[in-house]
């Protein structure tokens, strides 16, 4: 009981210090963000559904204070804290990795939208207006940290003049921005959380040949059919074609990076290595790109050669 307890708080501890983190530090904030699952995961495992969702509602209660005045940001704390509760709940279900992490993360979009419209009625303004009013104030904080940073006047001016037209087009594309960093984060909370298990002796997930998952062929279709709805329609079928996109692009990076992670344990490639590609894939978006590209195209280049594997035939060893 005492070592539940010293766990608790151990866990308040740590989301709590995420949490401050998240909301007063941009850059290191949005990366405390994308974990804030995790420590969720590992309590939730390591303690039962009911020492977990206490320690979960006491850290949020914490956060809530931290940031008071922040509605939406304490909202989106909210979600993540879910999807790790979620998915702890699901680790233990033994379900495929894609169930595993679409069902938490339907369960958190669901209930996430569900809080922004009793949160928006109790403010007097609907989650839209909500929304676009967050997404203005972070563009006018952006736009006054690069005055801050002292660059060049023109580049300022070029910025500023272009708020209005940034904002109407992240608003139209919000809808795909928001599943795909729910989805995202549960992915790679996921992968770290097998670690962090790993390490803690506690069950951890048992995932078979991540490296040799691939979606659907079929899914190239969709890939046509949404750039030629944002190329060819107007609006707002455009916008629709670019959110299935970005969506779709989420989707081939995860093959692209199943690629990449097929050919590290083939070549034996050292760890450090492994990790320093994986951040600047990361870190630069050109490369985040080409891995795309690499999962757009194994399609039909089949570079992991499965497709002799599922033949029965003898692949490459």
């Amino acid at each position: 009981m005492a070592e539940n307890k010293r766990d608790v708080l151990t866990g308040i501890s740590i989301l709590a210090f995420c949490g401050a983190i998240s909301l007063y530090f941009p850059v290191f904030g949005f990366i405390c963000f994308l974990l804030l699952p995790l420590p969720v995961i590992f309590y939730r495992v390591k303690l039962g559904r009911r020492a977990s969702g206490v320690m979960a509602a006491l850290a949020l209660a914490i956060i809530w204070i931290l940031g008071a005045g922040n509605t939406v940001d304490i909202w989106m704390m909210l979600c993540m804290l879910g999807l790790g509760f979620a998915l702890g709940d699901f680790l233990e279900k033994d379900l495929s990795v894609e169930k595993t992490i679409a069902y938490p993360s339907a369960m958190v979009l669901v209930g996430g939208l569900a809080a922004l419209f009793f949160i928006g009625s109790l403010s007097g303004s609907g989650p839209w207006e909500m929304a676009s009013d967050y997404v203005r104030k972070n563009l006018e904080m952006t736009a006054a940290a690069y005055k801050n940073m002292d660059m060049p006047e023109k580049s300022i001016q070029l910025l500023t003049s272009s708020l209005d037209r940034v904002h109407y087009v992240l608003m139209r594309i919000i809808p795909a921005l928001a599943v795909a960093g729910l989805i995202f984060s549960a992915w790679a909370n996921l992968l770290l959380a097998r670690i962090a298990l790993s390490v803690g002796r506690l069950k951890k997930p048992f995932f078979v040949g991540l490296n040799r998952w691939q979606p659907p062929d079929k899914l190239v279709w969709a890939v046509i059919g949404c750039v030629l709805l944002a190329w060819a329609a107007g609006e707002p079928l455009a916008f629709i074609g670019i959110n299935g996109l970005i969506l779709l692009m989420l989707i081939y990076l995860f093959q692209g990076l199943a690629v990449v992670s097929f050919y590290f344990e083939r070549k034996r490639t050292p760890m450090f290595l492994r990790v320093l590609i994986y951040a600047i894939i990361a870190m630069q978006q050109i490369f985040a790109l080409v891995v795309i590209s690499i999962g757009f195209f194994d399609t039909w280049a089949d570079f992991r050669k499965l497709r002799i594997e599922n033949s029965g035939d003898t692949g490459p060893s």
